[in-house]
């Protein structure tokens, strides 16, 4: 196991290490001249996209191994404008996209397709203004400056504001007193109700405590008249209240009189 990488490597006969020593220094230096505005980096995608050629969807923020160009174009003469290359982890397929300094996004150049575009900010950003709408649109702003950005007509100031607030508190607390007041008369409602009714029952029942007593007096009438001698159920006799008695000592109000010698 120990032999299946071989050590030896093959030499031609005409191999001279010096000479090759310098065409490696000299591809090396080749190599470095030749690319300085192209370089291999580790980078996330900025946004979600979908590939051209598998539709493979790849998310934002993933993370992937590839090229960072320097393009030659730059935006208002100076601000410098990169491209950026990756593979499709599915079919390896080069997708890249550059930077937008004017709309501070990026845009994409090939292989892909971004996701979730909104249609309304590209045609607002195609859409060039007039000179009559750039004064309307100024005017507006100017309107919303002087009422301090609230969107409010110039002529309400803060002062208003606040009274129109306290109006709204003071018109919560009346509503809310005349709510109390309102609940207190319900309930009062309720409790008269409630002794009307126990005052016009209670004779109601007198009335039939009388109708008993009559029936019952009548049955043990006739129960004598036919010679059975039934007594009626005498009502219980009325409770007395007990007499308290007091008896008081003379001795304990006995007057000691002093005599004269």
């Amino acid at each position: 196991m120990s032999e299946r990488k071989a050590i030896n490597k093959y030499y031609p006969p005409d191999y001279d290490p010096a000479k090759a020593e310098k065409l490696a220094r000299s591809m090396s230096k080749k190599l470095k001249s030749s690319d300085r505005n192209e370089s291999s980096i580790r980078l996330m995608t900025p946004f979600s996209m979908r590939c051209l050629k598998c539709d493979e969807y790849i998310p934002k923020s993933r993370k992937f191994n590839g090229k960072k160009k320097v393009l030659d174009e730059k935006y208002l003469g100076s601000i410098k404008m990169f491209q950026f290359t990756i593979r499709c982890p599915q079919c390896a397929n080069t997708i890249s996209f550059r930077t937008d300094p004017k709309s501070s996004d990026y845009v994409m150049v090939v292989g892909g397709v971004r996701n979730y575009v909104q249609r309304k900010d590209e045609e607002d950003k195609a859409k060039k203004e007039t000179l009559q709408e750039t004064l309307e649109r100024l005017a507006r702003e100017k309107e919303l400056e002087e009422s301090d950005g609230k969107g409010l007509p110039s002529g309400k100031g803060k002062m208003e504001l606040l009274e129109d607030r306290l109006s709204k508190l003071q018109k919560q607390q009346k509503d809310a007193e005349t709510l109390e007041k309102l609940i207190e008369k319900n309930q009062q409602k309720l409790e008269l109700s409630e002794k009307l009714t126990f005052s016009t029952l209670q004779p109601e029942t007198a009335i039939e405590d009388n109708a008993l007593n009559k029936a019952v007096a009548n049955a043990f009438a006739s129960e004598n008249s036919q010679g059975t001698v039934i007594s009626p159920p005498s009502a219980p006799p009325p409770l007395q209240k007990p007499k308290i008695t007091m008896k008081i000592k003379k001795k304990s109000l006995g007057i000691v009189k002093k005599r004269n010698k």
